[in-house]
């Protein structure tokens, strides 16, 4: 027996499945992330050095960040989209919501375009085009096979959380390694990990609220355990990405591996991929390469991944040679 809690009065709920409302939902939140990710960006960007090979941030200046109020500002705007995609993910299976955050990439360019100045070139949208295609595509593929139950084995869930774990901790120690523009996909790709996986929790305690004695169900704390830690180590990579590189490029990463590692746990690990055929995870392969393949041309030929590095500064005059040319002015 189900149940459901009210969001607007008696006749409506936020477990009734609604795709069409979730889907306009997620669409309003897309606009919000890519606008406090950028105002985030705006805030990191001014607390790290530039010119530095590796401009990852320590744990002092992240909490001169928690303290600034643009960076706040931001995780505003952020924490309201994220609010409006759970709202999304109550009423529609993951993986049909998860995806659609996507269109945060084409709001990103655009504001960061307006904020810079600068004309994003062909290159970028042909990146940006990529990236949405595939995850459109994989959108499409993902609906139309979704299982309209949820299955919920807790071994299954924990090994999935596990793995998703060391992989995200792999790609976020890479970004500690090579140009800015890799160490941020690097450390985006890593948050997102954590991210997709937190999104996949939701829809897993989502599922367990809606039986009776939810909280005395172990999985329940265990799956809440797991999305905090999720939360925390994806909201740290994600900041590092932002020290480390564009905007464009971490929600470029997020709206990709996000819904990819969102909807391969929903299918793989919660039953959503019941109906899935052969035909149909090939299409999925090939959307989420062509996506991804979106995502790192988009880091590779970014305006901020074209500059090049500063130029070592001359060493300094030494003082006995300063000395020494005073000496011969005075003697001339």
């Amino acid at each position: 027996m189900t149940n459901p809690i009210p969001l607007l009065g008696p006749g409506f709920s936020i477990f009734d499945q609604n795709i069409p409302l979730a889907i306009t939902i997620v669409v309003f939140a897309s606009f919000l992330f890519a606008g406090g990710s950028t105002i985030q960006h705006l805030a990191v960007s001014r607390s790290v050095d530039k010119a530095s090979a590796n401009r990852s941030m320590d744990l002092g200046q992240v909490w001169d960040l928690v303290r600034n109020k643009r960076w706040l500002l931001g995780l505003g705007t952020v924490a309201t989209g994220a609010s409006m995609h759970i709202v999304g993910l109550m009423m529609a299976p993951v993986t049909v919501v998860q995806p659609v955050g996507i269109l945060a990439v084409p709001w990103a360019v655009l504001l960061a375009a307006k904020i810079h100045h600068f004309r994003p070139t062909k290159i970028i949208w042909s990146a940006v085009a990529l990236t949405i295609v595939g995850i459109v595509s994989f959108t499409l593929i993902s609906a139309s096979t979704a299982a309209p139950d949820t299955e919920l084995p807790p071994t299954r869930i924990v090994i999935a959380c596990l793995i998703v774990f060391a992989v995200g901790g792999l790609l976020g120690s890479l970004g500690r390694f090579g140009s800015p523009s890799r160490r941020c996909l690097m450390w985006a790709s890593g948050g997102s990990f954590f991210y997709g996986l937190s999104s996949a929790l939701i829809k897993t305690i989502t599922a367990l609220v809606r039986g009776n004695d939810f909280l005395g169900r172990p999985l329940f704390w265990t799956a809440a355990a797991f999305l905090l830690v999720c939360y925390l180590l994806g909201g740290w990579m994600v900041q590092q990405g932002y020290a480390n590189g564009p905007a464009e490029i971490v929600v470029g990463s997020m709206t990709t591996t996000d819904p990819i590692v969102a909807v391969t746990f929903g299918m793989a690990v919660l039953g959503e991929g019941v109906r899935l055929g052969v035909i149909d995870s090939i299409g999925m392969a090939i959307s989420g390469a062509v996506a991804v393949t979106g995502v790192f041309i988009l880091s590779k030929y970014h305006p901020d991944a074209q500059v090049d590095p500063p130029a070592t500064p001359a060493p300094a005059t030494e003082p006995a040679e300063r000395v020494a040319v005073i000496e011969e002015l005075e003697r001339q």
